[in-house]
């Protein structure tokens, strides 16, 4: 009896402690393993969890297709989250096994073991390491912004885990413009951007249509990015954590293995939003896309399979902004590349002599017909 006594006096101090912990804003823990918080969640997506290399790994999972891995963008602990596809996932799951993952130390996922895990390089680990922990295989990768550079940097590092590759707006993975170029992103009447109102603010300014972002997704944003382990993760960041990975070297590196050794040769699309003023010269009438043309002609360089297409009226968030049309490019830009697998021809055009208004010739010639699409009809051929 008195043993019974002891069990049922610890189960209430057990539960007493639990209790003070969700009211102090930390979540309920269970062996190691977060439980999903609803005030986290929106669209009417269900948080799983998931323990990868010692650290809770925050998912959206539906479908039961071929495995797609989506990775948001932003500043690690900022205001970015897997939620930012919230618009997205139901209909891409119709088609696909939707895996969408808060990255590391953002969302409800948790914080780096170390503090030189608070990289690029980090991150590309701790996808890869999702990947792996749930035995996705070869899987369709799809980033935003920061997201897209580590979906790049992943494909390069692990091409056995990309079937293809979509990178979405302009972001750190692509070439930097000139230093006067400055965009229209203009953050003066932000809040430091080292705190969450002002990555908060930042997010707001690369939205084009009002509608890009509402009232539940500002609500599940702020819940995420207030929890104790998110402050933290910032305040590790503002003291210098990560500061001595070498990003610019990084990329430079990264890029050469694509531009130079033909690192990349799964499919790839390119999505970029017309209107996105990330990407948009203060001083340019329209926008030009330097970055997202400029990482095209790395990419193009040694692979064929390479593609861009430009939403028009979307900004940063274009995908967001225009889910469905989204959706059906990206459906359809992995379905062609499944049906017709081959590569078209790597054609070598040098430049025409000074002397001469001839147009170029190939040197290489192509192993098909010139102008031949995949799955699309091509005018002039017969039963076409």
């Amino acid at each position: 009896m008195a043993q019974g006594l002891r069990r049922c006096g610890l189960r209430v101090i057990a539960l007493a402690v639990a209790a003070l912990l969700m009211l102090a804003g930390g979540e309920m823990t269970a062996a190691g393993e977060e439980k999903p918080d609803p005030r986290s969640e929106i669209g009417g997506l269900q948080s799983k969890f998931v323990d990868v290399n010692g650290v809770q790994a925050r998912y959206y999972e539906a479908g039961a297709g071929e495995p797609m891995v989506m990775i948001h963008g932003g500043f690690t602990a900022g205001s970015s989250t897997a939620n930012v596809f919230s618009r997205n996932i139901e209909g891409l799951a119709k088609r696909f096994h939707v895996f969408a993952v808060d990255r590391l130390a953002s969302g409800m996922s948790g914080n780096p073991l170390k503090d030189d895990d608070y990289t690029y390089q980090g991150d590309v680990d701790f996808i890869y390491g999702f990947i792996q922990t749930l035995n996705l295989g070869p899987v369709h990768l799809v980033g935003h912004s920061a997201g897209g550079a580590i979906a790049l940097y992943l494909a390069i590092e692990h091409p056995e885990a990309a079937k293809t590759l979509t990178i979405l707006a302009m972001g750190p993975e692509n070439p930097s413009p000139a230093p006067e170029n400055k965009t229209r992103l203009d953050l003066s009447k932000c809040p430091d951007q080292s705190q969450y109102e002002g990555l908060q603010c930042r997010v707001a300014m690369l939205a084009w249509l009002p509608t890009t972002f509402d009232e539940e997704y500002w609500n599940a944003d702020k819940f995420m990015a207030t929890l104790p382990k998110s402050k933290e993760a910032r305040a590790k960041l503002n003291a210098g954590a990560g500061r001595s990975f070498d990003f610019p070297a990084f990329k430079q590196k990264m890029l050469e293995k694509v531009r130079e050794e033909g690192a990349l040769q799964m499919p790839v699309l390119l999505v970029a939003g017309k209107n996105d003023v990330l990407d948009w010269g203060l001083n340019d009438e329209k926008a030009k896309l330097r970055g997202e043309m400029g990482l095209f002609e790395i990419i193009a360089a040694k692979n064929t399979k390479v593609q861009m297409i430009v939403i028009t009226n979307g900004g940063h968030f274009m995908y967001r902004e225009h889910p469905d049309e989204f959706n059906a490019y990206l459906t359809t830009f992995i379905d062609t590349w499944e049906k017709y697998p081959a590569a078209p021809a790597q054609g070598n055009f040098p430049k025409p002599p000074t002397n001469s208004s001839a147009p170029p010739r190939r040197e290489i010639q192509p192993q098909t017909q010139p102008g031949v699409i995949p799955g699309r009809p091509q005018i002039g051929r017969q039963g076409m």
